[in-house]
């Protein structure tokens, strides 16, 4: 650092002579011209940072060493540098200022070590760092030189150094691998085989180990020729791991009988008829001869078909028949007036006012937009507002369709004209709330009268993928799921604004399932701050909320959950009592009298909150706990406290699953049903618990991939405070920095200089004193 330190000064001392020679050749030393006073706001910065420098005493223009010029200059030295400047009025140059050195402080980049780089399922490891004076934030949320990690898989860990509100770069990354002690997952080519064929097995799962399956063979793949139904099984070979077999069956016979269909079962004579079959692996043959998964067929009387599958040498039964019904006949082409104008003050015309003829018993007429009866329907015939061409047909009750026949539409205006609700009014229904297999909702709706287009709202927190149009898909939020219903709305647009004419509105309550189907066998946990209040000056009574979900198919035993506060509130902070630890009364908190740990008191390894009487946690249900306790901040050194839980338990195979805490209420942050990828520590900024009316929030991440969603970083604020944002990438270089930010970074998704996915490290400065600092996660 002295090196770097020393170069700097002789660096900015060549820059300013050569200035000055430079300066020499147009300007004249006057010692009349007093040398400017320079000065800045800080002589210590973080590299990368700016510095503002201001000189006075200077009436002419103010040249710096580095040969820009005014009376401020802003800078951003990324080492420790000299500046001084000169005085230029007119012909004549003052001597040189004062020398002003800027000193760069640089943190140095921690070593992690790990006490092992391998284990075992359900074991843990200790992190540790040297090289850092200062404070050490994780990659996961913890801070501190010493953590205890618990991974589930493979992973890697890296952390950085903040010292003085500057930060190093990120450690080089340690990689912890999870050897075994989880079972495998088998999957075969080909399931089901006829004698004689074979099937490929392949296992895939965390092994770092070797794989060995029951034929004594190694590897992740194995190729098999069974005579019979053989069983197999594989399992990982890792040294210390107890190894978990996991099996499947490849079932030698003949292939099943295809599953057919027909897009539709009644046809008219010589229409365009769809046959397709469902599972078959091999070759598909119908009883007409034709080969194929989806053949097209034209019959022109009452038949039925079959098909069966051929893999191979082997072929399966028929399939079940299915039968067509040919009946019907294609109806006249409907005789209609080829043109029909309007008579003000209408501002409409009748469509069904076009046709002559009458219509045959059991025929109807349709109105379509084009010359095809699959073209859109025109549902409102009676007001049509439009000058256009409009296609009649002539249908039967078996759908049999005819010719077409054209009426071409002419509105002339009108001086005196009647609104178009008066023969049309607006209108909006919601004609389908589907579950999607995701767990969403297909929403369609339809307009009517003289709507042109229509608007979805709820009253519940989920989101619209498109707040406008007829078709939107609507995925409920946890809240929305916890509350197990939600009130959609569909409106039309006003179509005359404050006129007479209104918009047409219809209003549906969906019901959501409390818990998508997962799976796997998983446990989630997420925690947050329910509440906290001031007791006395540094004195803080906070409550925090916790939730352990089965978000399996099948009960889970031993469940457990640990919470070490004495991890959370040190560095000076102190938990002055025993914590009260109680569960919720909710319909789903199915925990056991007795199930509470009354040992527990967030300290000195009394960590545990269950004990073995709490009993199974059910599929889809929730334990709910309070923990309050009692802090003391007089000689606390931190100002932002993070609390990390961690849930485990047994399922219905003896295999461990566990889960870290999420902040938030709910354990699967983003709905992909795996709640493992949710892990974020719960934050406590003490700090600003000083005005209870000035709440904050700040991310842990957002995704800037212009979809409309979570798009910005977006830091909420008390009003009245301004925020300033600096954000760091893994190697303490700074990607963003704003004195006033006004929540308008999209990670630069819109420049050239975009920043990619990953981890990075901001700090955040409020106005009224408070700062954070964490990590922060960029998805695109």
């Amino acid at each position: 650092m002295k090196l770097r330190s020393t170069l700097g000064l002789v660096m900015g001392a060549v820059l300013f002579l050569f200035s000055c020679h430079r300066s020499a050749i147009a300007q004249i030393n006057c010692d009349d011209v007093p040398a400017p006073v320079i000065s800045c706001q800080k002589q210590i910065s973080c590299a990368g940072q700016p510095v503002t420098l201001k000189a006075e005493g200077c009436t002419g223009t103010v040249e710096w060493s580095n040969q820009k010029t005014g009376a401020t200059l802003t800078v951003y030295p990324t080492q420790t540098t000299a500046y001084k400047a000169v005085c230029l009025k007119g012909s004549c140059k003052s001597k040189p200022s004062g020398q002003l050195v800027i000193t760069v402080s640089v943190p140095a980049t921690p070593i992690v070590e790990a006490d092992k780089n391998k284990i075992c399922l359900g074991d843990s490891v200790v992190l540790t760092t040297r090289g850092c004076v200062g404070e050490v934030i994780w990659s996961n949320g913890m801070m501190g030189k010493t953590i205890t990690v618990h991974p589930i898989a493979t992973a890697k860990y890296t952390a950085t150094c903040r010292t003085e509100g500057c930060v190093s770069c990120f450690a080089d990354d340690i990689i912890i691998a999870v050897m075994g002690g989880e079972p495998l997952f088998l999957k075969a080519s080909q399931p089901i085989i006829c004698q004689g064929q074979s099937s490929i097995l392949s296992a895939t799962g965390n092994c770092a180990g070797q794989i060995k399956w029951s034929t004594n063979e190694t590897g992740r793949t194995i190729t098999v020729r069974p005579e019979h139904t053989t069983d197999y099984w594989a399992l990982c070979e890792a040294e210390g791991c107890v190894a978990v077999k996991s099996s499947l069956s490849i079932q030698v016979s003949p292939p099943s009988a295809p599953i057919v269909n027909a897009d539709k079962r009644i046809i008219c004579a010589g229409e365009l008829l769809t046959l397709s079959a469902e599972g078959c692996v091999g070759t598909v043959i119908w009883s007409n001869k034709m080969e194929g998964s989806t053949i097209s067929v034209t019959p022109t009387e009452t038949i039925g078909y079959t098909a069966l599958c051929e893999q191979g040498t082997c072929r399966s039964s028929e399939s079940s028949r299915i039968i067509v019904t040919v009946q019907g006949s294609v109806p006249l082409k409907p005789q209609v007036v080829t043109e029909l104008k309007n008579e003000c003050p209408f501002t409409t015309v009748d469509l069904s006012s076009a046709i002559k003829s009458q219509a045959f018993p059991d025929v109807i007429h349709e109105a379509h937009m084009s010359n095809s009866p699959s073209s859109p329907l025109v549902t409102e015939v009676g007001a049509i507002a439009e000058n256009r061409t409009y296609y009649l047909f002539a249908r039967t009750k078996e759908g049999c369709y005819s010719e077409s026949s054209l009426v071409n539409i002419v509105i002339n205006a009108c001086q005196n004209p009647l609104p178009g609700c008066a023969t049309n009014p607006a209108t909006a229904t919601i004609v389908k709330t589907e579950l999607t297999a995701s767990g969403n909702f297909s929403l369609e709706g339809k307009l009517g009268g003289i709507a042109s287009n229509g608007q979805w709202k709820s009253n519940g927190t989920g989101t619209f993928n498109t707040a406008s149009g007829l078709s939107v898909i609507y995925t409920p939020s946890p809240e929305d799921r916890q509350a197990g219903n939600v009130s959609i709305q569909f409106s039309s647009d006003d179509p005359d604004g404050d006129g007479p004419c209104k918009a047409g509105v219809e209003v549906k309550e969906l019901k959501i399932k409390a818990m998508p189907v997962h799976p796997k066998e998983m446990i989630g946990v997420n925690k947050l701050v329910k509440s906290w209040s001031r007791i006395a000056t540094n004195l803080f009574e906070i409550e925090y909320t916790l939730q352990i979900v089965n978000m399996g198919k099948s009960n889970l035993t031993a469940v457990q959950l640990t919470d070490s506060l004495d991890k959370v509130f040190k560095n000076g902070a102190v938990i002055t009592q025993k914590p009260i630890v109680k569960t919720a009364d909710l319909p789903t908190n199915t925990l056991k009298a007795g199930g509470l740990d009354t040992t527990f008191t967030g300290q000195n390894g009394n960590y545990t909150l269950l004990t073995q009487e709490a009993g199974a946690l059910l599929p889809a249900q929730t334990w709910t706990l309070h923990i309050k306790t009692v802090v003391n901040i007089a000689n606390a050194a931190d100002s932002i406290f993070y609390n990390t839980a961690y849930a485990h338990a047994t399922d219905v195979n003896g295999i461990l699953c566990a889960d870290q805490s999420v902040n938030g209420n709910w354990p699967d942050l983003n709905q992909n049903e795996d709640p493992t990828d949710d892990a974020f520590p719960t934050a406590l900024s003490l700090n600003s618990l000083r005005d209870t009316g000035n709440d904050f929030f700040i991310p842990e991440g957002f995704s800037p991939n212009s979809d409309g969603i979570n798009d910005f970083l977006i830091v909420k604020k008390p009003e009245g405070i301004t925020v300033s944002l600096e954000v760091y990438n893994r190697w303490g270089g700074l990607v963003y920095q704003s004195n006033d930010y006004k929540n308008n970074w999209n990670g630069g998704i819109a420049a050239q200089n975009n920043v990619s996915a990953g981890t990075y490290f901001y700090v955040v400065r409020f106005s009224d004193g408070r700062e954070f600092s964490k990590f922060l996660t960029i998805n695109r």
